[in-house]
């Protein structure tokens, strides 16, 4: 496998997670609560992604701009992140708590992804 540091494992390990996670939220809630738990984790994947290749581009290009651009990311991710929660909230009350299940599988995967590859260093060799 490639070197990969330990975002991109978080990204490679979120969607099995969110899979395993929707099928276990499907048998036992329901479709509705599906769609919350769904829309969550396309959210943060989506934010995620973008903050992610901003900061690469602005890491290898303008290292100079990368406090500004991280303010201004964390403004729009969390912005985007209260709007998703706001429509989510107009609909059944239950479905904003799978929303925010969602919106936190991603730092839920982060955790044991950082304890067990960071110890390995930057970019890791192999699984």
């Amino acid at each position: 496998m490639k070197n990969k540091n330990v975002i991109e494992y978080t990204f490679l390990f979120t969607w099995p997670t969110a899979i395993v996670a929707s099928l276990v939220i499907f048998f036992v809630a329901g479709k509705d609560m599906l769609l919350g738990y769904v829309l969550g984790v396309a959210s943060v994947m989506l934010m995620q992604s973008l903050n992610y290749r901003v900061m690469k581009n602005l890491y290898q290009h303008h290292p100079e701009k990368i406090k500004s651009w991280t303010i201004i990311l964390y403004i729009i991710r969390y912005l985007f992140y209260v709007l998703i929660l706001f429509i989510v909230y107009r609909g059944p009350e239950s479905q904003i708590f799978y929303t925010l299940g969602g919106l936190m599988t991603f730092k839920l995967v982060l955790i044991p992804v950082t304890l067990i590859f960071a110890n390995k260093g930057d970019d890791v060799d192999e699984l």
